[in-house]
């Protein structure tokens, strides 16, 4: 199916002539990386230069996606034509500088920085996969095979929580039988490849993380973190805290969960919402230089400032909004 809005981007990239970063955004998540993956198989079979990039490892629970091992380590001193940012709102999403001649975008979060005219941001789409899915079907449909498919899946699978969260419609499961009966995605494999091959140091780390849980705002907000101390302890690794905060936000009453992640090494506390009534998360996180969407966005507070700090200055900008 043609979608007009698809041309500018589908002309461009069928006429790209050079190197093509396509960048992935720092602690990658199954959108980003499946986004990517599916971009760099069918861009490669198309006879592009293509790389992909990242600035932190991919997840083990990612890896067994066709092409993973393909990631190179952000930053690099090669200079790029063009560098598509993936499931970002800007450069500055990737942690890292990058050098390139010109930048695209093809994202689903609000805002953020706009490069040209074939940039492709659709805030209303549940994850970037779907974005990259009618991007790639309105290129060439018959280019699509299992491999691409399974990335596309992976990235709408894990950005609408296996297909429970609010940004589920019906044109998800649409799409999600679309890859399955057509394309031959093997759901079961995604799912327990992502969620059922957790290694023991992350569970442990999980039980720490609960016993961190606390709630505020009458019962509205649930707070809980992790510290540097306890990953140096259990050997574990950032990429191991994925998905935490949804079991802050699970609890009963609460309409906000807080997870804050010590990063040591990168001198900040990265800071994650969600939210799972009307509350739109976003707009606490860019009052202090973060982003996203309505029911997942995050940010980072300097590791200087302490945590109950940081906790409060999250607090009072969700108690300014009247709907919680």
């Amino acid at each position: 199916m043609l979608v007009k809005e698809y041309v500018p981007a589908v002309e461009f990239l069928k006429n790209f002539d050079g190197k093509i970063l396509l960048a992935s955004h720092e602690n990658p998540d199954g959108d980003t990386v499946g986004s990517a993956l599916a971009l760099y198989h069918f861009l490669k079979k198309k006879g592009k230069n293509v790389k992909l990039g990242c600035k932190d490892p991919i997840p083990y629970f990612l890896a067994f996606l066709p092409g993973a091992e393909d990631y190179i380590q952000l930053p690099t001193e090669e200079e790029f034509d063009l560098v598509v940012v993936v499931d970002a709102s800007s450069v500055d999403r990737l942690g890292v500088p990058v050098k390139a001649k010109q930048f695209m975008r093809i994202d689903h979060h609000k805002g953020g920085d706009f490069y040209c005219e074939c940039d492709l941001i659709e805030v209303d789409a549940p994850a970037t996969a779907k974005v990259v899915y009618y991007l790639l079907s309105n290129w060439d449909a018959d280019a699509i095979d299992e491999t691409i498919a399974t990335c596309i899946f992976t990235g709408l699978a894990t950005d609408t929580g296996f297909f429970i969260n609010p940004n589920t419609d019906g044109e998800v499961f649409q799409l999600a039988s679309l890859l399955v009966d057509k394309y031959g995605v093997n759901p079961h494999y995604v799912a327990e490849n992502i969620r059922e091959r957790n290694p023991l140091r992350r569970l442990k780390l999980l039980s720490k993380a609960l016993d961190s849980i606390r709630l505020e705002n009458h019962g509205k907000v649930a707070v809980m973190y992790v510290l540097q101390d306890w990953l140096d302890e259990l050997g574990a690794q950032y990429a191991d805290t994925e998905s935490f905060v949804n079991y802050a936000r699970s609890i009963d009453g609460v309409e906000v969960a807080i997870f804050i992640l010590e990063k040591a090494k990168e001198g900040v506390w990265k800071v994650s919402l969600r939210s799972k009534g009307n509350f739109d998360v976003s707009v606490v996180c860019e009052q202090f230089g973060g982003g996203g969407h309505k029911y997942a966005a995050g940010c980072k507070f300097p590791l200087e400032k302490p945590l109950e700090e940081v906790i409060n200055d999250l607090l009072k900008e969700i108690e300014k909004r009247n709907n919680l």
